[in-house]
């Protein structure tokens, strides 16, 4: 199979596709490795997908889906090569998956709603992230989405959630990030409402995309940088409901530990048992 494939409903039945073997991917840089649309009660078990030129597996519009023991390669310097991107989908599982990429492990763009994300293993990347979110107009509310049980390695942030400033309105709440491994991350924990790669924005108008019930809880481990947790949000929309338990991260460089911090800027956190570094403690 040297070509698309493409599966369209609606199916009297439940079909299961089985590939004993390796696909080899077209020239074009264009397509995307694997694509779902509209597909409910999907399940995407044991593929490897290798060096995609975009996104390795894109979904959207689906509803029920599950990915399990999944592997995903591609170089680390490799652009918009995200590994799992969802869309406008609900009632989503990944668990079990490898993945070791260019850009985001796992994204959730808008729509996302009951999103279930666990023992994924995160490394090279830019991480896992909600958004970026408010960047087009009617955008959908991200709701229900929980991240644990992951480890993150030597990527460029750890889990976050991103908005554009200038943005059309939005919402993402109740999102939980429970139990995660960081081990040399940039930007390990990261609420960033100042989003605005190539200064391709207005950035001086603040985000209307309103971020509201996030949990951070047992979050562990190394910060390549000294900044090890940072919250930001839109000065026009303060974050409620954001709360921090149990967390641990400590900035290493060349072996010996340093003074990692923990700066914020419109939000007041709710903090509970042990939490390194003091949540809003300014950067040096």
């Amino acid at each position: 199979m040297v070509g698309p494939l493409k599966f369209e409903g609606p199916c009297t039945a439940p079909v299961t596709v089985k590939v004993p073997g390796a696909l080899k991917a077209p020239a074009d840089p264009k397509r995307l490795q694997f694509t779902f649309h509209k597909a409910d009660q999907l399940k995407i078990e044991g593929i490897t997908s290798l060096n995609s030129k975009l996104f390795h597996m894109n979904i959207l519009n689906c509803n029920n889906v599950t990915f399990q023991d999944i592997v995903i390669s591609a170089p680390k310097n490799s652009l918009n090569t995200d590994g799992i991107h969802i869309g406008r989908s609900t009632m989503v599982i990944i668990t079990g998956a490898t993945i070791k990429t260019g850009d985001d492990c796992v994204s959730l763009g808008d729509g996302c709603q009951q999103i279930n994300v666990e023992k994924v293993t995160c490394g090279p990347g830019h991480g896992i992230s909600t958004g970026s979110l408010g960047r087009y107009h009617d955008e959908q509310p991200v709701f229900g989405v929980t991240v644990r049980n992951c480890t993150l390695t030597n990527t460029e942030n750890g889990v976050r959630i991103k908005t554009w400033p200038a943005s059309p309105s939005g919402v993402a709440s109740n999102v939980n990030f429970e139990d995660i491994i960081m081990n040399n991350v940039s930007n390990p924990i990261l609420i960033d409402q100042e989003y605005c790669p190539y200064n391709n924005c207005l950035a001086k108008v603040p985000s209307r995309a309103k971020i509201s019930d996030v949990r951070f809880e047992g979050l562990r481990g190394t910060s390549a940088t000294p900044v090890a947790v940072k919250i930001v949000c839109s000065r026009g929309l303060p974050c409620p409901n954001v709360s921090v338990e149990d967390e641990d991260i400590n900035f290493v460089y060349n072996g010996k530990e340093g003074s990692s911090t923990s700066p914020c800027a419109n939000v007041k956190p709710q903090v509970s048992r042990k939490v390194f570094p003091a949540t809003c403690t300014p950067s040096a």
